[in-house]
């Protein structure tokens, strides 16, 4: 039934015509089973994925070497000796001898349809989707996020319909119910893939008692052995092995439910004379973890399937919603926000409002919407025991996808996970903490055999494989491949998950993965003529300078990412062994299995030594400078920028994602990092805008807040004559379902934005003095737009494990509440200046009240 509409928390997208593209549709998921919801009135497509459908193998993490076994680091050598004579071209070309091929592509499963038949009077529906139904037709299409429900509903020839999907958690099965408001309905529903589905299978059943009539369809599919990126121009882009163990197979069932005639056929169920149809589909797949060969056996699959399928009809529809309804809202209901005054907001689509918004009209409700839009994404998205988020999240439809669907590790898979601890959603980290011990164990392989290093190295691109070599064919572009620090960037993510839940035991399980990543820094790192310690070969991912011969160029020294990634790394490094050694406590979480025993090291290590090598290496390196410009080097020395625009802004890298730069602890360098922003431009790609929100909101920059949630909210246009499928290098801004533009859609966008509006909320990243002691500060408000001077939060996480709720006018709080995990005292803060502050001691589980002037209650 479609939900009802009004007040300011109101958390539906709607809709009044079906999805014309791809990013029009709805999107649902449980975790492991994604699906699209076209919502078509007689003519529906639910598109669906699986998490562990990918191309590939663990056989394929070995990718396709250009050099003999061995010669890695005399390889890194020789680009060390050409930076050092001046010739970065020699540098680029030697450091491309290093790429191993690609990661392999997420991939779709199945899309299935249903088609209901015009009964007699009734209109056919216009055969363009978006087109106007016409006279003595309606038509409304929604999502429910508090429910996670996707429905339509629709009446043609007086006759009113409804359809209703959502991906159930508890149950593991996709459920769709359509009601149509008259007898004898015939409608037909059929799967098709971009895979050849093999070994169909039908059944049907008699009556029960309540007259309801079943039937079964089930079939294989096996997933490519190998897919291209599309960048790549090859005959054969995907490739389809035979051998055993070379790819991942899934089986794929379906049980039609229906007060009508049910008849199974190997392409179609057919169901005549209906009021009422329900459809169940589950997934099940050989893919076993990334170490482990898939097995290829489809008996066993196909008894999976029709097990959950048997409970899944067992529990019946309205058990089904229930439970599935309880569930999710248990997680996302964790967090209210409302911006803008009370009352109801316009009845407008949610294009509607897109466009109003970009025209200047006020809606603060829709950065709300966007906010809860980019939780209930990670919440369908990642789930414990499933696959971390790719570029495109657990969504896609495409066999070669963007990017590989891959997860890119040098800022997008970090940022699909930034609002699960503030966001309040702690559990959804736990499939990228899980993984990182696989591909620490990967990285391991990458480190000694490439570089001849200890710990573990991993580069651009990876899969759910834990591939972690150089990406590329010999000539990919150095400033994306020749980077091998996302084991620096990725271990940010263990020690913010502790900070955030306070979980010692997790700490301690998850110390190989921080403790190879150091390792493999401190090995990595070389004595520059001033005695300082950096990196050579480096880059500044993805971004160019102009090279003493006029062309851009990405190779360097010591790059200021760089630096502040291996500095935030050691640092947390001695963080965690200081932790470790008072002794590991709390509830069991995060890395687990035989992946993080596999990772290098153990948290049983003597590592004393480790400490003093890290004390030695934080004396030598460099600090971040100033530019000639007041800008924040991005460069060794001040070089022209290639592209003054860039999307990425690694070189601040230390304002967020690391905590070390804002205006109180480094005004100077905050102050530059804002000159930095500034000077990258108003514009860029989504998930890029989303980056600039939280960077921003970091260093109190309101106005740029402002600009950044207006740039980003701005709907891109999908009405451009001629275009189809992907598109690349267009301005960001969101489409018509919310999803963030690249363009094409990236799901970091979506999930960065929710962690940068929390930022501009609530902020507790740093510790300050207070009677001698070092204490967490929790700051109110520190960038609040004016647009939403008005509203309340509640259920907020900070670091030290405080859940914080607010209530402000005029851009002033009016009410606080913190409750602490465990004791704690915290000083707490107001707003972007230097607003009042209070010291507060907090009892484990006791609420602490502050109203107006933050004056104890």
């Amino acid at each position: 039934m479609s939900p009802a509409g009004g007040g300011a928390d109101d958390l539906t997208l709607r809709y009044a015509a079906p999805a014309a593209a791809w990013t029009d549709a709805l999107p649902l998921g449980n975790g492991r089973i994604g699906a699209m919801c076209f919502g078509g009135p007689l003519r529906d497509r639910v598109q669906v994925n699986d998490d562990t459908c990918w191309s590939g193998s663990p056989a394929t993490n070995a990718g396709l070497p250009r050099i003999e076994p061995g010669e890695g680091p005399a390889v890194v050598a020789a680009a060390r000796e050409a930076l050092a004579r001046g010739d970065v071209r020699a540098a680029e070309r030697h450091v491309q001898r290093l790429q191993h091929g690609h990661s392999q592509a997420y991939q779709p499963l199945v899309d299935l349809w249903v088609e209901q038949l015009p009964g007699p009077g009734e209109r056919a529906w216009p055969d363009e989707p978006a087109a106007a139904p016409g006279a003595g037709t309606s038509y409304a299409r929604w999502l429910d996020l508090r429910d996670a429900v996707a429905g339509h509903a629709w009446t043609s020839g007086g006759v009113p319909s409804e359809q209703e999907v959502f991906v159930s958690a508890p149950a593991g099965v996709l459920v769709l119910r359509r009601v149509v408001e008259r007898a004898h309905a015939d409608l037909v529903l059929s799967v098709t893939s971009a895979h050849p589905l093999d070994d169909v299978r039908t059944s049907t059943s008699d009556p029960d008692d309540d007259g309801v009539r079943g039937a079964g369809w089930v079939a294989a599919a096996r997933m490519p052995s190998h897919v291209w990126p599309p960048h790549e121009d090859v005959p054969e882009p995907v490739e389809r092995g035979t051998a055993p163990g070379s790819a991942v197979t899934a089986v794929v069932g379906l049980r039609v439910l229906s007060d009508g005639d049910v008849v199974a056929g190997d392409e179609q169920v057919a169901v005549r004379g209906a009021r009422e149809v329900v459809v169940l589909l589950a997934t099940a797949t050989d893919f076993g973890g990334p170490g482990v060969v898939p097995h290829g056996d489809v008996e066993r699959l196909r008894a999976a399937v029709e097990e959950r399928l048997d409970a899944a009809v067992a529990a019946g529809h309205e058990r089904l919603r229930a439970e599935h309804v309880a569930e999710h809202r248990a997680l996302l209901d964790r967090v209210a926000l409302v911006l803008g005054p009370a009352g109801d907001p316009p009845r407008l689509t949610t294009d509607e409002r897109l466009v109003r918004h970009a025209d200047g009209a006020a809606d603060p409700g829709l950065a709300a919407l966007a906010f809860q839009y980019g939780r209930y994404l990670l919440v369908a998205g990642s789930r414990p025991g499933t696959r971390p988020m790719g570029l495109q999240g657990l969504w896609n439809e495409h066999v070669q996808p963007p990017w590989s669907g891959n997860y890119t590790l040098n800022i997008n898979t970090e940022m699909n996970y930034w609002p699960a601890l503030g966001a309040n959603l702690a559990e959804c980290h736990e499939p990228l903490l899980t993984w990182l011990g696989a591909l620490a164990a990967s990285g391991t392989r990458t480190a000694r055999e490439l570089y001849g290093a200890r710990g573990w190295a991993a580069h651009h691109n990876s899969d759910v494989w834990g591939f972690s070599l150089p990406a590329g064919e010999g000539d990919g572009d150095p400033c994306w491949t020749a980077w091998p620090l996302a084991g620096a960037w990725l271990s940010r993510h263990v020690w913010d998950h502790y900070e955030y839940t306070g979980d010692a035991a997790f700490l301690e399980r998850a110390w190989p993965v921080l403790r190879g990543a150091a390792l493999f820094v401190l090995d990595w790192l070389v004595e520059l003529p001033d005695g300082s310690l950096g990196t050579a070969p480096a880059t500044s991912p993805e971004n160019k300078y102009v090279a003493a011969d006029g062309l851009p160029a990405a190779v360097s020294t010591s790059t200021t990412s760089d630096l502040a990634m291996v500095r935030d790394l050691l640092e947390r490094t001695l963080d965690a062994r200081a932790v470790l050694a008072g002794g590991a406590a709390g509830e069991a979480s995060g890395v687990t299995g035989s992946a993080a025993a596999d990772a290098p090291g153990s948290a049983g290590a003597d590592d004393d030594d480790l400490d003093a090598r890290i004390r030695e290496v934080l004396r030598r390196l460099p600090a971040e400078r100033v530019g000639a410009d007041g800008r924040l080097a991005e460069w060794l020395t001040d070089v022209p920028d290639a592209e003054p625009t860039h999307r990425h802004q690694s070189h601040l890298y230390r304002v967020h994602p690391g905590t070390s730069i804002d205006p109180d602890q480094a005004p100077a360098l905050a102050a530059a990092a804002v000159a930095s922003l500034d000077a990258r431009g108003p514009e860029s790609t989504g998930w890029s805008l989303a980056w600039r929100l939280n960077l921003r909101a970091r260093l109190r920059d309101v106005a740029g807040v402002e600009a950044s949630v207006r740039a980003f909210l701005a709907p891109v246009d999908l009405d451009l004559p001629g275009r189809s499928g992907p598109r690349f290098g267009e301005g960001g801004g969101v489409y018509r379902n919310l999803f963030c533009a690249h363009p094409p859609f990236q799901v970091d966008g979506n999930l960065g934005f929710t962690a940068g509006v929390v930022e501009t909320l609530v902020q507790g990243h740093r510790t300050v003095a207070s009677d001698g002691d070092a204490v967490r500060e929790v700051h109110l408000l520190p960038a609040l737009p004016g647009a939403w001077a008005e509203g309340s939060v509640r259920g907020l996480r900070v670091r030290g494990g405080v859940t914080v709720a607010i209530t402000w006018s005029a851009g002033r709080v009016t009410h606080a509440e913190l409750v602490g995990d465990r004791a704690t005292t915290v000083v707490v803060r107001e707003g972007a200046g230097e607003g009042p502050r209070v010291t507060l001691r907090l009892d484990a589980g006791v609420p602490a009240r502050l109203g107006a002037g933050l004056v104890a209650l």
